[in-house]
């Protein structure tokens, strides 16, 4: 399977308005379409849902042969796909005018990618050995491939689908560059091979049922994370023999650090067969023989780290009591949780990094804006390993810090200037692996614990307040079963001689198995079920394959925990009334105190000027009130007018964020509604709208806290929206109670 390389402005389009509104990585990064967005431009969800039903995730084929989004309709092979292709136009239509200026800007990276593919992804050094690790055959097939510059992330990749096949695949090369966009590129090219059609003897998916067979939901999401990872595996093991210091995907952009039990199997095996020590059928069945060993659910569940620090902290108690073992385990244990940590939170710094993309670093030190900006060049985490290596881990690690206390501070980074600056320290050898394990446990970012991206935290706050409690009970309901076996034969031996035995431990149940030696794995990722520092907390025998309760259960679906922190006190009150002084009259303002505390304190604090704020023009700290003198710069006649950006082009703010307010039964179903504008979820700052019609489809997605007064102000309002050039806003007077 080959491919060639095609460009369709219609595609490019397509996929900037998808990425802008359902499939930004954050709400920080680079955008280009106002917030909040046009009925007709929304359309383009429903437009998606209704394609959905017919060719899945991937896209239409023929949405990358219309010309422009007008010929779309003209282009429908299936009539299922009509109604979509008609909203989709409308929405496609709506917007081109707000990309026009964008998408050209992209047009060197999207040659530096065509340049780039064309190099690494000669077919005769990739077909042949990918033909023979997915165990298929090469038909002749050729995809079209498509760069775009602006595309739903994650995955920022997909498939053109057209009669139920792939027909071409799409990447984006402004997000993936170089080797990893050629590793992209290939992963694509892989799956297309898989799904061709034709399924010869040795294809990749038959080997994997006869080696791995059974139809319980565990089993076969085991066989699909298993082929992904051994895709990406092959995809990045062609790269890197053409660029030797290339990372793999799978490792850098999370497959690794989500299923770390089924990707140490792999990692055992299949980079043996790609290397030329083993044949393929060795590796499949030296894979499939150890993963057989525990039940599916071993896994593809999640890692626990609630249960890695309850082993860690109760292994720490048992040493300090003297326990031998214990002390033997925890220091066996130590440097591969040491190892595992610090791995893990270099690839989420490198992520988090990539949040400042819209940071405005003029008022900061050249070295340190020039890092910004260029961990921000393709996919950060991507960047920011080469930028490590290039720096030295410890400047690198320091810029970081900077980074995430300066200019990040507005998205969210105060919380992560502490984990940068804990890791350089650990890194330059000033915390001890023990004390470096506790901070990584107990440090949080703005939205909770530090391994919420990968990993199931869903009892971490529960594990950390029973630490801080000294309540070993709640604790060993978190451990691993060894450990608990350790706590129990201790606790059996000494309760009589040493207080610190008479907490709250449970007895252990008549007949219950206890083992005082610690024998088993060294701890993640390729540990066994019970024993330390496996990441569950589950007895010896939960995960037999055999005898596993849960193993024809549905799969469990990881639970994101996410917090919404307050970082301001706030100021109640009764009532607020708001004036808008502007060049078009007075607009009276009631608020809604009652509904939206936090957005209403906000609104009096920036227009009064008693909440602190930072001026986008010049970066200092702003005196007077924040809306003085901003002008409304957006104005849509019959949909909304827009202000509160001291820069007046719609993407400045005060320089922070609060979460938002949005009530279930608070919609946009009245005209002249007063609400916040944002970038997504939690990301509220200055800006607010005030709507002129009806508009539904916000119902959900923005905070409303007011409305406008009388019909003179809305009469005001309406002459603004119908302006041609900015309207100011002069000053905003408060009455409140």
């Amino acid at each position: 399977m080959r491919f060639r390389q095609q460009r369709s402005t219609t595609l490019d389009l397509a996929l900037a308005l998808q990425r802008e509104l359902i499939g930004r990585t954050g709400s920080w990064e680079l955008n280009f379409l106002p917030r909040p967005v046009t009925p007709e431009t929304d359309l383009f969800r429903d437009g998606l849902r209704s394609w959905a039903r017919t060719v899945g995730s991937g896209l239409p084929a023929f949405l990358a042969a219309a010309r422009r989004p007008q010929d779309l309709p003209t282009r429908v092979d299936d009539d299922a796909l009509r109604p979509g292709a008609e909203l989709i136009t409308t929405a496609l239509t709506a917007a081109a005018p707000m990309f026009a200026d964008a998408l050209p800007l992209f047009e060197d990276v999207r040659k530096q990618g065509v340049a780039e593919v064309t190099d690494l992804l000669a077919p005769e050094r990739y077909l042949a050995p990918l033909c023979a690790a997915l165990g298929t055959v090469d038909t002749g097939r050729t995809l079209d491939l498509h760069l775009v510059p602006l595309a739903p992330a994650p995955p920022a990749t997909g498939f053109l689908i057209a009669e139920g096949r792939a027909t071409g695949v799409y990447a984006d090369c402004r997000r993936f560059r170089g080797a990893t966009l050629a590793d992209a590129v290939l992963t694509m090219l892989g799956w297309a091979q898989l799904k061709s059609g034709a399924i010869p003897e040795g294809h990749l998916s038959t080997e994997l049922v006869r080696r791995l067979p059974g139809g319980a939901p565990y089993r076969r999401r085991l066989r699909v994370v298993l082929t992904k990872i051994l895709v990406e595996m092959t995809a990045g093991h062609l790269v890197r023999a053409v660029d030797s210091g290339h990372r793999p995907c799978a490792d850098v952009l999370g497959t690794k650090w989500r299923y770390p039990r089924l990707y140490s199997v792999a990692e055992r095996h299949w980079p043996r067969y790609l290397d030329g020590d083993i044949d393929r059928d060795q590796a499949l069945t030296r894979m499939a023989a150890d993963l057989s060993a525990h039940s599916p659910r071993w896994f593809v569940d999640h890692v626990d780290p609630s249960s890695l620090a309850a082993d860690f902290y109760l292994l720490e108690w048992l040493t300090a009591a003297g326990d031998r073992t214990a002390r033997a385990r925890l220091f066996q244990w130590l440097p591969h949780l040491c190892a595992e940590l610090a791995g893990h939170l270099d690839n989420v710094i490198g992520n988090e990094l990539g949040h400042y993309e819209r940071a405005r670093t003029g008022h900061y030190p050249r070295e340190l804006a020039d890092f910004i900006g260029e961990i921000n060049q393709g996919d950060s985490r991507v960047t920011w390993q080469r930028l490590r290596r290039e720096l030295g881990h410890a400047r690198a690690l320091q810029l970081a810090t900077e980074a995430f206390a300066g200019p990040g501070v507005e998205f969210g980074g105060e919380a992560w200037a502490p984990v940068a600056a804990m890791v350089r320290r650990y890194v330059l050898h000033e915390l001890p692996d023990r004390v470096f394990v506790d901070q990584c446990f107990t440090l949080e970012h703005n939205n909770g614990s530090l391994f919420d991206k990968y990993q199931d935290t869903a009892t971490m706050r529960e594990l950390l307040d029973a630490q801080a409690a000294t309540d070993l009970g709640t604790l060993l309901t978190h451990a691993s079963a060894e450990v608990r076996e350790l706590w129990h034969g201790r606790f059996r031996d000494s309760a009589e001689h040493h207080p610190m035995w008479l907490g709250p431990s449970p007895t252990p149940p008549p007949g219950a198995r206890t083992r005082r030696s610690g024998r088993g794995g060294t701890g993640l990722p390729g540990s066994a079920p019970g024993t330390v520092g496996c990441g569950d907390r589950g007895e010896r025998d939960a995960f037999d394959p055999l005898r596993d309760p849960l193993r024809d259960s549905p799969v469990r679906i990881r639970r994101m925990v996410a917090r919404r922190p307050f970082s301001s006190p706030l100021k109640i009150y009764r009532s607020i009334t708001a004036v808008l002084h502007t060049g078009h009259g007075d607009i009276h303002l009631d608020l809604r105190p009652e509904e939206a505390p936090y957005t209403a304190d906000n609104f009096v604090g920036l227009a009064t000027g008693s909440r602190p704020w930072t001026d986008p023009l010049t970066g200092a700290a702003g005196t007077g009130g924040f809306y003085d003198g901003t002008v409304f710069h957006r104005r849509v006649p019959g949909f909304a007018i827009q202000g509160g950006d001291r820069l007046g082009t719609g993407h400045g703010s005060a320089g922070y964020r609060i979460p938002d307010e949005v009530l279930p039964d608070r919609g946009f179903e009245h005209p002249f509604q007063l609400a916040m504008a944002n970038l997504g979820r939690d990301s509220t700052g200055s800006q607010f709208f005030i709507t002129l019609a009806p508009a539904t489809h916000l119902n959900g997605h923005y905070t409303i806290f007011g409305e406008v007064a009388d019909a003179p102000s809305r009469s005001v309002v309406g002459d603004i929206a119908s302006s041609r050039t900015a309207v100011r806003l002069d000053r905003v007077t408060i009455s409140a109670d």
